[in-house]
């Protein structure tokens, strides 16, 4: 049997995504009212309402949201015949400086806008009138892949990192079995021994073993 929606709550049947810091950027007043108005009743804390480029910028930096609703149209924050950024090419400032989920909030649907809110990394996208289920629903997906996507990211890059320190490593083994006329096993642990003593990463102390050797003329 269906449960009726509980008022004020989230769709009746949905999970409701934990609560988040939002930051609305929405350049039509009623609207970014609307959304606010959603979020709230959903659990969020809308933490700023930016009109433009660089009250968004300036919101995102001071309150640091954890998700961003993103209008695509910002007419209200160009001065004379020059518009500024729209919302995607403000997304992909923020991203620069921070990485967040970002929903693109939007009265146009064209594939190109599709394909540059997806070049962009922005996680979500939908087409207005927004009703409070389809938000919900798109945060609680957003949020999910926002998680998936980070993970991913984090063992890219910990096994990158990896690769570029066994690479280090064993250049400084090289120039220390070269140096020092030890054999490779010695080599290593006279690595591992200067990490401990001096409390900084082998890689750090291949590092200066390598600069050294430049320094020398090896």
């Amino acid at each position: 049997m269906t449960q009726p929606e509980q008022p004020g709550g989230p769709p009746a049947g949905a999970r409701p995504a934990p609560a988040r810091k939002v930051l609305i950027v929405e350049d039509e007043t009623l609207v970014g009212i609307g959304l606010k108005a959603h979020l709230e009743k959903l659990g969020h804390n809308v933490v700023g309402q930016a009109d433009d480029a660089a009250q968004a910028l300036a919101m995102f930096t001071q309150h640091s949201p954890d998700l961003v609703l993103m209008d695509i149209r910002l007419d209200n924050g160009a001065s004379g015949d020059q518009k500024g950024d729209d919302g995607i090419d403000l997304s992909t400032k923020l991203l620069a400086i921070r990485r967040v989920p970002i929903v693109i909030i939007s009265a146009y649907s064209e594939d190109a806008l599709h394909a540059r809110a997806a070049a962009a990394g922005v996680f979500g996208y939908l087409v207005k009138p927004v009703t409070r289920e389809a938000l919900a629903a798109q945060i609680a997906v957003v949020l999910r892949r926002f998680t998936d996507t980070e993970t991913l990211r984090d063992e890219r890059d910990t096994a990158t990192q990896s690769l570029e320190t066994r690479k280090l490593v064993d250049r400084a083994k090289g120039i220390l079995m070269k140096r020092l006329s030890l054999d490779e096993p010695a080599a290593h642990k006279r690595l591992q021994s200067e990490s401990q003593k001096r409390r900084v990463s082998i890689g750090e102390i291949a590092k200066k073993v390598i600069e050294s050797e430049k320094l020398l003329g090896g």
